[in-house]
């Protein structure tokens, strides 16, 4: 059972109230990596896993104590905190903040004070990034205002220059299109937290959000003089454990095959409330597992023939950990969805994002999941009748990192999982990401789409393979005649001959990738079905790929025509050169040549966090890098996928070209000092 016959079954089992219920309980918990709170999260969700027939349930345990590496990533101690509050007492006296009443205020990694409280002087430093400010203002032994982010301030003032603490305004991703800056919502407390490692274990160092309205009365009492605060913190770093929670139902190939399974996941981690990020999507991926074991056990839905994992993991942390203690499960996993952010109502002013994967790691999985993406939203809720309606927005990005399918699409482990959430959010990372701002019909979308996905690959049979190879097909030729329609506006609008030859040879660089793209994910397809029903399948796959292959000719054909850049064709046929508005290439260098042809091999597991390599590189290249992202908000992107090129294979030029293909701007001279970056610190080797 696939497509709309799925999607009307699946509405029947389906409860977005139920997974409303879910979210709001997990909302009740304060929930740092290690802490109590975050166990008793864990633990609500797998006496409820176990409570609705899921098998294997468990409580994975890894410690965490700021040493330990997974990959390249290290996740922080455990963190546990217990009170904190924070009182003016002079130039006047008042309370300003309490944990207990706003658990957000209390910046992660803070540690504690003396029983009694500390009485600091409170200097303002900016946005604590200049090395001026610290030239005329002393912050040894006092608490700094920073309207930068904790984690500079933390290493600047803290770890650099003896400050006791720092508190914060600032708000990350303002976005005043959305009404989210700190002018608009002056009562905002954000989520902060410290880069704390194990060497601060034991150390005294503070911190407390603030909202800007807070943080502006300090401000102009400083204007006048002196000001003092009273800080009160019991929080402590300890080495502890991070947990994740699992179960599966199991499909009919039943345990001890490897025929695999379907992942759903979702992150566990946040401070409270943290409802839309991510309780929603912890209680729609338990409502998920509760609507398909008890429709699967009463009869009403099918068993499938793969079984259907969930996860619920300290966010990439957990995952990385898991992945690193069960080498050889990525392998068993044959699509993925992650659930992070599903829930927001419309006042959050955000939208539904499918984020597919990767162009390193094509996939059938991105099709099938836009397809019922699209039926959702022209159905609505009229999934019993026959009139069309749409009552849904959202959109299909191109691919981005910064939450857990980003762990699994790594080459490393080639888990093809999209990511289903909502940006942008007007309420990100603040205490106003309360229960009231979920909507359970976006929960009911959301989890309508996230199931069929799951179901339609745990099917894994000639059905459900020539649907997604029907999917891919027209989803590719979709994708290349979009990329030639705006390779021939370009042309048409260009007067330039030589340029107009430009756009035509680009288009036919990235088609060749595109096309390589699109003819690996029906290659999958065939990979998912049982040896009895393959042959079928194959021959459908292989009409197809003919199909794409010339519909990318007619693409490239096409907009040769609108560049007036006809090819001239050798005795083999082959396309060998340009016959008007040739450009000479520019010289390349001795070292150009040899960079285009040098081959790395990676020497880690999973995507590079990016700390682990600016601890390596040093200060000068981290700001650097950090430039570039600014300059480019795409230039990190780039890099993932450069490290998912880098097999042993393929060159350094291949590799640029191929990144290229998918995220314009990308040189060679980008990649040659990354990877040098990546030499100098161990983490790859020249072949």
């Amino acid at each position: 059972m696939v497509g709309s016959e799925l999607v009307r079954s699946l509405r029947r089992e389906l409860s977005g109230k139920r997974a409303l219920v879910y979210a709001s309980e997990i909302a009740r918990f304060h929930r740092a990596k290690g802490s109590s709170d975050y166990l008793r999260a864990a633990q609500y969700i797998r006496e409820k896993l176990m409570s609705w027939g899921i098998d294997r349930v468990t409580i994975e345990r890894y410690p965490i104590d700021g040493k330990k590496t997974y990959g390249t990533w290290t996740p922080p101690p455990a963190w546990e905190p217990v009170r904190a509050t924070l009182s003016l007492v002079y130039p006047e006296e008042r309370p300003i903040c309490d944990f207990e009443t706003e658990p957000m205020c209390l910046i992660f990694g803070s540690t504690s004070t003396p029983p009694e409280g500390v009485v600091l002087d409170v200097v303002d430093i900016g946005d604590g990034e200049s090395e001026d400010v610290y030239v005329t203002r002393s912050v040894a032994r006092k608490l700094v205002l920073t309207s930068g982010a904790a984690r500079s301030a933390f290493l600047n003032a803290v770890r650099r220059r003896g400050a006791v603490g720092v508190l914060s305004d600032h708000m990350v991703h303002e976005d005043s299109s959305i009404g989210r800056t700190r002018y608009d919502l002056p009562d905002a407390v954000n989520y902060a937290s410290f880069p704390v490692t194990h060497e601060d274990i034991g150390r005294m160092a503070l911190g407390f959000s603030l909202s800007h309205r807070q943080a502006e009365e300090l401000r102009s009492l400083l204007k006048s003089g002196p000001v003092r605060v009273k800080a009160s913190v019991e929080a402590r770093l300890f080495p502890g454990e991070m947990h994740v929670v699992t179960g599966l139902i199991p499909g009919e190939a039943g345990e001890g095959t490897d025929d695999g399974e379907v992942l759903i996941i979702a992150h566990l981690c946040h401070p409270k409330p943290g409802a839309n990020d991510n309780a929603s999507g912890c209680g729609l991926a338990m409502e998920i597992a509760r609507a398909l074991s008890q429709g699967i056990a009463e009869g009403r839905l099918a068993r499938p023939r793969l079984g259907v994992r969930f996860m619920f993991v300290p966010e990439m942390f957990g995952t990385m950990a898991y992945l690193d203690r069960h080498p050889g499960w990525a392998r068993k996993v044959k699509a993925g969805v992650n659930l992070d952010m599903v829930g927001e109502s419309r006042d959050t002013m955000s939208c539904a994002n499918l984020v597919p994967t990767p162009w390193s790691l094509p996939s059938a999985v991105n099709d099938v999941a836009a397809f019922y993406m699209e039926m959702v939203a022209l159905r609505g809720k009229m999934y019993e009748g026959s009139q069309v309606t749409r009552d849904w927005h959202y959109n299909v990005t191109g691919f981005t990192a910064g939450s857990d399918h980003y762990i699994l699409v790594d080459s490393s482990f080639k888990v093809p999982c999209v990511y289903l959430g909502h940006w942008p959010d007007r309420y990100y990372h603040s205490n106003m990401d309360t229960v009231e701002r979920l909507d359970p019909e976006e929960l009911l979308r959301i989890g309508l789409v996230a199931s069929s996905i799951a179901l339609t690959f745990a099917a894994a049979d000639a059905a459900a393979a020539q649907f997604a190879l029907n999917l891919v097909d027209a989803g590719a030729r979709d994708r290349i005649a979009s990329a030639a329609r705006a390779s021939c506006e370009a042309a048409a609008m260009c007067r330039e001959p030589a340029r107009r030859v430009d756009i035509a040879k680009a288009l036919e660089q990235r088609l060749e990738v595109m096309v390589d793209r699109e003819l690996a994910a029906v290659d999958g397809v065939v990979k998912l079905v049982p040896a009895g029903d393959a042959s079928r399948v194959r021959e459908m796959a292989r009409t197809l790929k003919s199909g794409i292959r010339a519909t990318a000719r007619a693409a490239r054909a096409k907009v040769e025509l609108f560049a007036g850049a006809f090819r001239e064709a050798s005795e083999e046929g082959k396309l060998t050169g340009w016959q008007s508005g040739r450009r000479e290439q520019l010289a390349r260098t001795d070292d150009d040549e040899a960079a285009s042809g040098a081959v790395y091999v990676r020497l880690f597991k999973g995507p590079l966090d990016p700390a682990y390599l600016y601890d390596r590189v040093g200060e000068k290249r981290r700001k650097q890098y950090e430039e570039r992202q600014r300059e480019d908000p795409d230039f990190q992107l780039k890099l993932i996928e450069a490290v998912n090129y880098m097999d042993g294979k393929r060159t350094l030029g291949r590799i640029a070209a191929l990144v290229s293909a998918e995220f314009a701007g990308f040189t060679l001279d980008d990649l040659k000092g990354f990877v040098d970056d990546l030499e100098r610190a161990g983490l790859v080797r020249r072949k």
